[in-house]
């Protein structure tokens, strides 16, 4: 076996072996979209990796047998190597091998580009890659997951609470309770660095927006909870996107309501729009570190890909 860069003429089977892969997450995970199991519709996104950043393959008789594509970003407070879902496979019983040796020799060319930070999706059946991973010095930071469109059955609204779509006029309501979520992101144990808030106006134009949702739940007339749907989030695993998913892409619940059925009631309420906007599924993400947002989405819909992250030991980048 040797290992070599990744090109263009490694694309079609690197397609293949990403595709088969995604086939074995379906048959557990059979909500998620079937078009990545096409071997041409997986090879566009690996050819784009390919044409993008750095990649190693390797060959067994000239055979590509397994493989790991990056892209370098800006963010996360640096600069940062991701290898999404779609980016890498190593089947067979030598893969977590493959996947140590094919780490171990990019992690150099990262280090050289000034990148610490290194992060990989990894579909969520395949565990002995996540432990290959976590061997490597990664650990998990994301969740993605994906559910059915039908009906929750959330059971009874608490005494004096209602649920309802908000409109522009709730623009105020729905700052605060974001603000709220952004709050619980950055403590402890999450330690998340969300982006800039949007200003009234793009919050206002989003609650006015037909393609997204945002559901509110109020007592007495205060806002205690909202959750947001609408199109396939672009950030979010590869396996999950597709123009038939809509995506959950915020969520929150005053404290002193959690386990009382508001966010159950919120994401029903969320999901009958989606129904009637013609969608086939949805899914949602959230940092694995965030314990109140495992829990509650566990039970609503099933785990496609888990994110892991390792960050290098400062002084090590030149």
């Amino acid at each position: 076996m040797s290992i070599v860069t990744l090109e263009p003429r490694h694309v079609p089977a690197a397609a293949r072996l990403v595709a088969g892969g995604v086939a074995q997450l379906r048959r557990r995970v059979p909500a998620l979209p079937d078009s990545w199991e096409d071997p041409a519709t997986v090879a566009r996104s690996v050819a784009r990796l390919v044409d993008r950043g750095a990649g190693l393959a390797v060959e067994d008789d000239g055979e590509l047998v397994a493989f790991q594509a990056a892209i370098t970003l800006d963010g996360h407070g640096g600069r940062w190597a991701y290898t999404p879902d779609i980016g890498h496979a190593a089947p067979g019983p030598l893969g977590a091998r493959l996947r140590e040796r094919l780490y171990a020799e990019l992690a150099v060319g990262w280090l050289a580009a000034a990148c610490p930070e290194h992060a990989i999706t990894i579909p969520a059946h395949d565990v002995e890659t996540q432990q290959a991973m976590a061997r490597l010095g990664f650990g998990q930071y994301v969740i993605d997951l994906v559910g059915r469109l039908g009906p929750i059955d959330a059971g009874p609204l608490p005494d004096g609470i209602t649920v309802r779509r908000a409109g522009a006029a709730d623009a105020a309501s729905v700052a605060e309770l974001d603000a709220a979520l952004r709050r619980h992101l950055q403590a402890s144990p999450i330690f998340l660095r969300p982006g800039p808030a949007p200003s009234p106006e793009v919050a206002r134009r989003e609650l006015g927006d037909p393609a997204v949702a945002t559901m509110l739940a109020e007592r007495g007339g205060r806002a205690v909870g909202f959750l947001r749907i609408g199109s396939c989030a672009q950030d979010v695993a590869m396996v999950v996107r597709d123009a038939s998913t809509a995506s959950v892409t915020a969520a929150f619940t005053r404290e002193e309501l959690r386990g009382a059925g508001v966010a159950s009631h919120l994401l029903d309420a969320a999901l009958a729009w989606a129904r009637a906007a013609g969608y086939a599924r949805w899914a949602v993400d959230h940092e694995s570190a965030n314990r109140v947002a495992g829990r509650f989405w566990a039970r609503h819909a099933t785990p496609a890909a888990v994110s892991m992250l390792r960050r290098l030991p400062p002084g090590l980048v030149p």
